[in-house]
């Protein structure tokens, strides 16, 4: 088992001689599809350093991740200081300090290990960009609607629709409940179609369903397609807040709202 354990981490690994030293490919991923790398460079007194490949923090930054906040600077520098390395601002790389060629095979993994974690800062941007498009619409809905309907969040529509929890449901005088989904990613599209299809086959019960998209790329057009031919209303919040809010609220409260 030792074996195949080393075959499975060491044959994807390609080491390759350039003017700066060794340029070494690992098997693992980054988010943008290529593989995380690293060079190993001698210095002028024979000690070496590892430094990435100068994609990492650009990669990092193209996707949303702002490391000029106090947090996000304090959290890459505490990452990086743990296996003794730094930003270069002006290359645009990250660079160990110097160590003895005994140490390479211990510093390199975990540099790599670093390198893999450096996704994390990705994570926890995405999570907040998704908390604050759900946060932001749950806001506006309750404003626009006012004390014209009852707001419930986070809460089965009844009893017998216990299976999925839609993110609000509104319930008005005189009209039909509406079960709203923030739909930023298709499984919430996806659970707002079975809860459609529960209300309709299963229950019985007079129910609307809206599923409001974070954007125009928030699920696929075959996804979308299917949401927009059976739920009551698939609105797109960015770029166009306002409609997609008056739109559920129209819903939720009849033409006269």
């Amino acid at each position: 088992m030792k074996a195949e354990l080393c075959q499975a981490f060491c044959n994807d690994i390609t080491v390759t001689e350039v003017p700066a030293g060794l340029a070494v490919s690992t098997a693992f991923l980054r988010d943008d599809g290529d593989r995380v790398a690293f060079y190993v460079t001698r210095t002028e007194d024979g000690a070496f350093k590892l430094e990435d490949d100068g994609a990492t923090i650009q990669q990092l930054e193209a996707a949303g991740v702002d490391f000029d906040t106090d947090t996000r600077r304090r959290g890459l520098e505490q990452l990086l200081s743990s296996v003794h390395a730094h930003f270069d601002p002006d290359d645009g790389t990250i660079k160990t300090a110097s160590f003895p060629e005994t140490e390479l095979p211990a510093r390199a993994l975990a540099f790599v290990g670093v390198m893999i974690r450096m996704n994390d800062f990705l994570l926890l941007t995405q999570e907040k960009v998704a908390s604050t498009f759900k946060e932001d619409a749950a806001e506006r809905i309750k404003s626009a609607i006012g004390d014209r309907a009852k707001v419930r969040e986070n809460e089965k529509v009844n009893s017998r629709l216990s299976e999925v929890t839609p993110d609000m449901v509104l319930e008005a005088a005189g009209r039909p409940p509406v079960a709203v989904f923030f739909g930023n990613t298709p499984t919430r599209v996806n659970d707002a179609i079975f809860l459609h299809f529960a209300a309709l086959h299963e229950v019985k019960q007079d129910l609307s369903v809206v599923a409001l998209l974070e954007d125009d790329h928030a699920v696929s057009n075959d996804l979308r397609r299917r949401a927009s031919n059976r739920l009551a209303t698939v609105p797109v919040y960015k770029d166009d807040e306002d409609a997609a809010i008056a739109r559920i609220t129209r819903e939720a409260l009849g033409k006269a709202a």
